[in-house]
């Protein structure tokens, strides 16, 4: 067996496991929100929600700039703007959202101008204010490696879950440095999940 096909059945495998765990961790959260409330889950209305995976665009460069998404599915109660980077919701309210990417590093992947073997990742999660305040970061996470030579291949996954308000004058958008390094190849590996958690309380 090949060292790549090694590396795609890796990639594959632990996608599906983080795909798996974002499943149950969400669902847990939601079914213990309705069971905190005296209410039966089984009961409750379906909420808005959207699946997204990356979008290839081979003009991704190494600087930081939004990811580009697809859907999945038909989405509830979100949309997708015509550049599929903003990710607006149709009606105010608390949201979970997660986000996963998996970037893969080889020999050549240091960042332009660096004199040593190093790439520095990141992966943020942006929004607008309300009342036309411009777009600002709300959480990131980021890592730095070192690539050795030219034999060497690296997996690195950058994650986060966090619970915001949004309205419907607000977008989220998620950013990325080294976009030309995410793994365009495997399904589901980089992916965006949103979830309405509860409506606002006047």
């Amino acid at each position: 067996m090949s060292v790549s096909s090694s590396v795609q059945i890796r990639l594959n495998a632990v996608g599906l496991v983080l795909l798996a765990c974002n499943v149950v961790c969400i669902a847990w959260f939601l079914l213990s929100k309705e069971s905190l409330n005296g209410r039966d889950p089984g009961n409750s209305s379906s909420k808005a929600h959207w699946f997204l995976k990356v979008s290839r665009d081979d003009s991704h460069t190494e600087v930081l700039g939004p990811v580009r998404w697809e859907q999945e599915h038909n989405p509830r109660g979100m949309s997708l703007d015509p550049s599929k980077t903003r990710i607006a919701v149709d009606d105010d309210g608390i949201y979970v959202v997660f986000v996963q990417a998996v970037f893969i590093l080889r020999s050549g992947s240091t960042d332009t101008g660096q004199t040593d073997k190093r790439v520095r990742l990141r992966l943020q999660l942006n929004t607008n204010g309300t009342d036309g305040i411009p777009e600002d970061q709300l959480v990131a996470a980021w890592d730095e490696r070192e690539v050795k030579d030219v034999h060497d291949e690296q997996i690195v996954h950058l994650s986060f879950m966090v619970l915001l308000e949004l309205k419907k004058s607000q977008y989220i958008r998620v950013m990325a440095k080294h976009r030309d390094k995410l793994d365009y190849n495997t399904p589901l590996s980089t992916f965006l999940t949103i979830v309405k958690h509860s409506d606002l309380q006047d």
